[in-house]
């Protein structure tokens, strides 16, 4: 081999080669995941059919103080942190060992909702006496409070996504959807007389009933309208990408729905309040089980019995988790086939789990407990 050749091949096994991106954390970051309540954390790798049989409960905290207007809350996951509802207020906590990290104080509240994007946590609340809501944002980072804002209305709902929070008024008090910049509080837009009843983004799209006239699909950060059916369309999920709706309506079945363009996929005869989306199936509870159908045509695939009414099921990973009852035992399964893994632990059917960073969350309302 030449000397020429010789030098070139070791300049090139000298070369560094590309660096490989790190895997997306798995994190928790609003109610259902994220702003498209998917309730389907794909990220998930550390809790898997072969590990999930050897976890154990390591610790518990309290979620409220003893005023019947704290309301504990499903905790999220971000940043390294656990962030939850508690005695008082709201707290940052080590997933490791729940050590508390930080508290915000918010005595004479109860927490309604929390999202985390963009190192700032978000939080709905409402006063314990009389009609006034607020909406105030802390580094999630430290607690350090950024703004607050007390709202004209009793808000519901509230989502975060693409930098804008958006909060829903209650509909008894004026139906309004009104959207805030993040980073400022400053309000980018405000429509009258809409609901955004399943408040969820699908790509940046929102779908708001109107008083009286169907519904709208309008972006979230503008709230300009992008089309409008005479149906009366609610969201009860979206798919992961981003590219669909799945819908409720009065009398009707869930039905699969372009986000874009408001363009029928599927219908079923299915009624379903709330969906688990991942990229091929949808799971909701009905009565005693949970469902599982074909995301592409809305089949049934199988289903599964619960030990009592079923609760908001969660997607983390390989497997399926479904809260039933209160206190009845947690559903674990293979998300692919239903197969049954080791689970039993107590439950709550208004309470969905949390799964985050090899951890298993849940809570029943007054306390949440870890299981690793």
């Amino acid at each position: 081999m030449s000397s020429v050749m010789v030098a070139a091949l070791a300049a090139a096994l000298s070369f560094p080669s590309p660096a490989i991106p790190a895997p997306p954390p798995s994190e928790w970051t609003q109610t259902g995941y994220g702003p498209g309540l998917t309730y389907y954390n794909p990220h998930e790798r550390r809790l898997t059919p072969s590990s999930v049989g050897a976890i154990t409960r390591r610790w518990d905290i309290p979620t409220h103080a003893a005023p019947e207007c704290e309301i504990g809350r499903e905790p999220l996951a971000g940043g390294g942190l656990i962030y939850t509802s508690d005695p008082g207020g709201i707290g940052a906590y080590d997933p490791a060992t729940g050590a508390r990290r930080w508290h915000a104080d918010l005595r004479g509240r109860g927490v309604t909702r929390m999202a985390m994007s963009d190192g700032i946590l978000a939080v709905l609340t409402y006063a314990c006496t009389g009609q006034r809501n607020f909406l105030t944002t802390y580094r999630a980072s430290t607690g350090a409070r950024l703004w607050e804002l007390s709202l004209a209305a009793p808000s519901q709902d509230m989502i975060v996504d693409r930098g804008v929070v958006v909060v829903d008024a209650r509909p008894d008090f004026g139906a309004a959807t009104i959207a805030h910049r993040l980073a400022t509080g400053a309000r980018l837009w405000k429509l009258g007389g809409t609901r955004g009843d399943g408040l969820l983004s699908s790509g940046g799209r929102l779908l708001l009933r109107t008083e009286g006239q169907g519904a709208r699909a309008v972006s979230i950060t503008t709230g300009a309208t992008l089309w409008h059916t005479p149906e009366n369309w609610y969201a009860v999920g979206s798919d992961p990408a981003g590219t669909r709706f799945y819908v409720a309506g009065r009398g009707g079945g869930l039905t699969a729905v372009n986000a874009a363009d408001g363009r029928k996929v599927w219908e079923s005869t299915w009624p379903a309040s709330a969906v688990t989306a991942d990229e091929r199936h949808l799971y909701f509870p009905r009565y005693r089980s949970v469902q599982c159908l074909d995301a592409r045509t809305g089949r049934k695939l199988w289903s599964v019995k619960l030990a009592d009414g079923a609760g908001q099921p969660v997607r983390a990973g390989a497997l399926l988790y479904s809260p039933a009852g209160m206190g009845a035992a947690l559903s674990i399964v293979d998300a692919e086939t239903g197969k049954p893994h080791k689970g039993g632990m107590p439950s709550d059917q208004n309470y969905p789990p949390m799964v985050a960073d090899g951890r298993l969350f849940l809570t029943e309302g007054n306390r949440l407990r870890a299981y690793f």
